[in-house]
């Protein structure tokens, strides 16, 4: 597989993987239950994007920078793609510096169930 990778491409499909884990685990569906977060994402090629969960429902994917999010993903998208394709691990990953959460422990806690 290439080691190039369309940002938000790889973000539809973390997405589309979530939806479907959420259909299929009544558990995650009870985790994710209160979890209301505005997210932003950013890629070191320069794209940003903005999401929200709510419970377990996603908005769709928005262009751009939120003022004030509750969880912030720094990555590039080669390793989110890696993540999803279980070329890496999330511990591996982090660990190289190559993806960042900002966000309280326990939104982090949930929000490994994105990925």
């Amino acid at each position: 597989m290439s080691d190039e990778a369309d940002g938000r491409e790889v973000l539809e499909r973390v997405l589309e993987e979530f939806k479907e884990k959420m259909e299929e685990d009544e558990s995650l569906r009870d985790k994710m239950e209160d979890f209301d977060r505005d997210i932003q994402v950013d890629f070191e090629s320069g794209e940003q994007y903005n999401l929200s969960l709510d419970g377990g429902d996603v908005s769709d994917i928005k262009d751009g920078e939120l003022e004030d999010p509750d969880i912030t993903l720094t990555s590039d998208a080669v390793t989110l793609r890696k993540l999803l394709d279980g070329e890496i691990g999330a511990m591996e990953a982090y660990a190289k510096d190559k993806i960042n959460l900002d966000a309280s422990f326990t939104d982090m806690l949930k929000f490994k169930n994105l990925l």
